[in-house]
């Protein structure tokens, strides 16, 4: 329960992070100070985690690759 907790949270933290860049981008307008960058590699590295936890569910069995109508 604890491992789809962290997912949840993992989600919402990369669609946050990416809304966060996209706002900078609009506000800093290409003055190229690199904030965006860097919240965009903040993002791939929340994917990465994201990613990672999912893998490690599967494999420890935590979660499971049923679908519910079968």
């Amino acid at each position: 329960m604890v491992l789809k907790v962290i997912i949840v949270i993992l989600l919402f933290a990369n669609i946050a992070v990416l809304g966060r860049a996209l706002f900078t981008l609009l506000v800093d307008q290409g003055r190229g100070n690199g904030r965006t960058s860097s919240l965009l590699l903040l993002r791939v590295g929340l994917a990465l985690a994201l990613v990672a936890c999912v893998a490690f569910g599967l494999w420890s069995g935590q979660l499971g690759m049923g679908a519910p109508w079968h």
